[in-house]
C-alpha cells in the first residue's frame, strides 16, 4: 500500500462531540444576540460578561506525548510505553472570570 499507492496509515482526528443541527443553530442564535448587545453598548458589554472554563487538575504531572518521544533507528523495534495509573487521582476545577479577572474557582471531587 505504501510503496505502490503511496498511502500512509493515520489516526482519525479527535473532536469533542458531534453537534446536531439544532445545537449549531442555537450557537449561531446566541452569537448573534451577543453581537447585538455588544454593538448596542460596547463599553459596558465586557464589564457584564462572565465566562467559565473547566479542566482536570491531576495530583501528579503526566508525561506529555512530546516528552516521551525517542529517536529510533528504522531497523530497531518501536519503544513501548505502559499506561501509568494515577494513584493520587484528579479533580475537576471550574473557573469563572469577568473583565476584572477571576471571580470564583470551584474544585469538584
Amino acid at each position: 500500500m505504501h510503496e505502490n499507492l503511496h498511502l500512509n496509515k493515520v489516526s482519525a482526528r479527535w473532536v469533542p462531540r458531534m453537534l446536531t443541527t439544532d445545537m449549531k443553530r442555537r450557537r449561531v442564535q446566541v452569537s448573534q444576540e451577543l453581537l447585538a448587545e455588544y454593538l448596542a453598548n460596547p463599553e459596558s458589554f465586557l464589564r457584564h460578561l462572565v465566562t467559565q472554563d473547566e479542566t482536570w487538575v491531576y495530583h501528579f504531572d503526566p508525561e506529555t506525548k512530546t516528552q516521551s518521544m525517542q529517536w529510533k533507528h528504522k531497523d530497531s523495534p518501536a519503544p513501548k510505553k505502559f499506561k501509568v495509573a494515577a494513584s493520587s487521582g484528579k479533580v475537576m476545577a471550574s473557573v469563572f472570570c469577568d473583565a476584572e479577572g477571576i471571580i470564583m474557582m470551584i474544585d469538584y471531587l
